[in-house]
């Protein structure tokens, strides 16, 4: 049953992975969500650090329903608390949120309190030791990043393309590359073997008029890329 949960887990760490950026108001953001499941986003994950306790939990179960509805998953970004509160389908955590000491014990006690189909996903940065004992403490997927110069975290460490096919060749849990991911630069992080991208300003940046328009063609790109990769294609 374990082993089957968690090969149900994996599958839903595959192509484009939204993430919610920080600066709109709630009904905007609604708004660019719902524009962004329709045009095929099945994995998001809810980041709004600036934001107060209050609007967080009316935001996140918004979002975690509006997911629901278009057979995505929510994943919630740092706070377990709030991911249980709205009903979410996963946490993901920094190495500031679950100290490397600690971190077997929280993972292994989250499985136990929500089951083993709640997600569990660890940043790793440009740390491939992080990964490796991240994946052996139980987490379903690794994130590595900052894969490109990234507009919302401009300090943040840089991974390269080479950690990426390492992590590939090591590990059989999903990796996800972030930062600064656009469809022009995208294809060289999946040709790395990257399983999901995670993508904020790519999918979600205004346009030259200072408008949020362009969000479907951009998941409809990036959308396509995800199609011309057959590693996870069924044998026939």
């Amino acid at each position: 049953m374990e082993a089957a949960a968690k090969s149900n887990v994996e599958t839903h760490i595959r192509g484009l992975y939204a993430i919610t950026p920080d600066w709109p108001d709630s009904g905007t953001l609604e708004a660019m969500l719902q524009e962004a499941f329709n045009a095929g986003v099945r994995l998001l994950q809810y980041r709004r650090k600036t934001k107060s306790d209050s609007l967080q939990r009316f935001e996140a179960e918004r979002y975690c329903q509006m997911a629901k509805a278009a057979g995505a998953r929510l994943i919630v970004n740092d706070d377990l608390a709030l991911a249980q509160f709205v009903g979410a389908h996963g946490v993901h955590w920094g190495r500031e949120d679950v100290p490397l000491v600690t971190m077997a014990e929280k993972i292994r006690a989250t499985k136990l309190a929500q089951g083993d189909a709640f997600i569990i996903g660890i940043s790793c940065y440009d740390d491939f030791l992080l990964a490796e004992a991240a994946i052996a403490a139980g987490a379903d997927y690794v994130a590595f990043g900052s894969m490109f110069a990234s507009p919302t975290k401009p300090n943040a460490s840089s991974a390269s393309l080479d950690l990426i096919r390492r992590a590939k060749r090591a590990f059989e849990a999903p990796i996800v590359a972030i930062g600064g991911i656009t469809v022009d630069n995208a294809a060289s992080a999946i040709d790395a073997g990257a399983d999901s991208l995670a993508v904020i300003s790519g999918i979600f940046a205004k346009d030259s008029n200072d408008e949020f328009k362009g969000i479907t063609a951009r998941v409809k790109r990036f959308s396509t890329l995800f199609e011309n990769d057959h590693r996870h294609d069924s044998p026939i």
